[in-house]
């Protein structure tokens, strides 16, 4: 039997994001392949000084990524292995934030017994890849990650639910490259859409006075039913944007991680605008690849457009139709 864990390294820590992608192409491999099992990285970030706002609750590092989020609950863990005589390999077949070749990933796995896999320096393999190459296992993947946020599930009554619960995340302080005229469009359009629905927005964002009165003072006008929710704590965050019914991210795979654990509807930008295509078979076409980051594929849910809205509009606006049934 062989074993793969992620190797997180000071210098490469970053945000929750960041951290959180290199630990779940650990998963997904050991979910490729029969002969590898998961060892769990406890999730740490250096990244959470810049992500917990101001209004903190949490005074200590008790409570943390591996507290809140548990992971790594029913995983295995370094302890757990320890006193297996294993053989260590470093995995580096790809460039960092690039996704990894997977025939020579599978002439590396199959070629060695007995094997504690290391990944390092972001060394990776995306969802919406496996969603095309092996189906059955992205299926699979997506129902754990499902299962194991369940414990952070608000218990609503549908029943007597009437308000449609929508959060806008965007994203400031080191980053204040995504126009604000993206989530204006979007608000358009959602109050087109519910005009006679009762529905909340709740903008999140951490950053500077500067830049939060900036997003105020251009949306506050907008529409009487948004509520700003500034500097609150990451974890605070996570749950908000987990239990929402919609979701409107963009330039930030903060929102889009939180989303893969969820059914809610999510609306994001890529990180360059365009038609970007999902990635295919041909190592040579993902090379040439044009995002930094490709995305997570799920057509009932998630769905990219452009900071003019009108990339896909027809298919979110028949989708943000659907939630008035909620």
């Amino acid at each position: 039997m062989n074993y793969i864990t992620t190797v997180i390294e000071d210098s490469s820590i970053g945000g929750f994001g960041h951290v959180f992608y290199d630990i779940l192409t650990s998963y997904i491999i050991s979910k490729m392949f029969n002969n590898v099992k998961y060892v769990h990285a406890d999730i740490v970030s250096l990244g959470d000084i810049h992500h917990k706002g101001i209004k903190t609750g949490y005074k200590d590092d008790s409570y943390n990524w591996e507290t809140f989020l548990q992971f790594g609950k029913n995983e295995l863990r370094m302890n757990d292995i320890e006193n297996l005589n294993l053989h260590k390999y470093e995995i580096h077949i790809c460039t960092p934030f690039k996704s990894m070749d997977i025939e020579a990933l599978t002439k590396i796995i199959t070629s060695h017994e007995k094997t504690l896999f290391l990944l390092k320096n972001n060394n990776r393999i995306y969802l919406n890849e496996i969603y095309y190459l092996k189906r059955n296992i992205y299926d699979n993947i997506f129902f754990s990650l499902k299962e194991k946020a369940r414990h952070l599930k608000k218990i609503t009554n549908s029943t007597t639910k009437k308000e449609i619960d929508i959060v806008m995340h965007i994203r400031r302080g080191d980053w204040d490259w995504q126009p604000l005229d993206y989530n204006i469009n979007m608000i358009n359009i959602i109050k087109t859409i519910y005009d006679k629905k009762d529905y909340k927005i709740t903008v999140l964002s951490l950053g500077n006075e500067k830049q939060m009165n900036e997003i105020k003072n251009k949306l506050s006008l907008l529409d009487s039913n948004i509520v700003f929710n500034f500097n609150t704590d990451v974890f605070e965050t996570f749950s908000l944007i987990y239990n929402a019914d919609i979701v409107i991210g963009g330039h930030s795979n903060f929102p889009k991680i939180i989303t893969m654990f969820s059914d809610n509807i999510f609306i994001y930008l890529p990180y360059k605008d365009g038609v970007i295509p999902a990635l295919g078979v041909n190592n040579e076409f993902k090379n040439c690849y044009l995002g930094t980051q490709p995305e997570l594929f799920d057509v009932e849910h998630r769905f990219e457009t452009d900071i003019y809205c009108k990339k896909n509009i027809n298919q979110i606006i028949e989708k943000l139709k659907m939630c008035k049934t909620l």
